[in-house]
C-alpha cells in the first residue's frame, strides 16, 4: 500500500473529539478496575457512550473514572454516581463491585473541555453536580449551566486592580 507523504497530518492533535461543556446523556457500555500507569490503587473507569439529548446526536467515547479515596471532591462524585443510577448501595462496598452494577445503564453527566492545551480532552464539570438521574434534571441546560460556572469563577475572582472604568483620552480620526 503506497502512503502519500502529503495527506500525513502535520501536529499529533488529539486522538478524542472534544465534548463541548453542557449536560449528555452517558450510556455505560463498560465497566473495569484498571491500575494506574504510575502505581498506586486501582480505580473504577466507565466506558461511556455520549449522547446529545437536544439533537440526539452521538458525541463520542467518554471515560468517568472514580476513585477510592478520603478527600471529599472524589467521595462526593462517587456518591452523585451511585445515585444518579439509583443503585442500592447501603454500608460498606468494594469500588469494585460497582462495575458488575452499571454496564447498559444512563445517566446524565456534565462535561466540560479540560483547562490544560495538551492534550486537551473532555472532563466531567466539577462547577457543576457532576451526575443526576435521568429523570431528574433536563439534560440541555447549558445556558443554566453557564450561568452557575460564570457565578462561581466570579466568587473566586479576586480584584486585580482598580476597579474603576479608566476615564478614555481623545484619539486621532483617521
Amino acid at each position: 500500500m503506497a502512503i502519500n507523504m502529503n495527506s500525513l497530518p502535520t501536529e499529533k492533535g488529539s486522538t478524542f473529539a472534544i465534548i463541548p461543556k453542557g449536560s449528555y446523556i452517558a450510556k455505560i457500555v463498560k465497566a473495569e478496575m484498571k491500575t494506574p500507569k504510575s502505581g498506586g490503587n486501582d480505580y473504577f473507569s466507565a466506558e461511556c457512550d455520549i449522547t446529545d439529548p437536544a439533537s440526539d446526536t452521538g458525541m463520542g467515547k467518554f471515560w468517568i473514572n472514580l476513585f477510592e479515596s478520603e478527600a471529599n471532591l472524589p467521595r462526593y462524585q462517587l456518591r452523585r454516581f451511585i445515585e444518579a443510577l439509583k443503585l442500592n448501595i447501603q454500608g460498606e462496598f468494594e469500588l469494585k463491585d460497582l462495575t458488575k452494577m452499571v454496564t447498559n445503564k444512563s445517566l446524565v453527566i456534565d462535561i466540560c473541555p479540560e483547562d490544560k492545551p495538551d492534550p486537551q480532552r473532555s472532563v466531567v464539570d466539577i462547577s457543576a453536580e457532576c451526575f443526576y438521574p435521568l429523570d431528574s434534571k433536563p439534560a440541555d441546560n447549558t445556558a443554566e449551566q453557564e450561568a452557575l460556572a460564570d457565578e462561581i469563577a466570579n466568587v473566586f475572582e479576586a480584584p486585580v486592580a482598580d476597579t474603576q472604568e479608566p476615564t478614555p483620552t481623545k484619539s486621532a480620526s483617521y
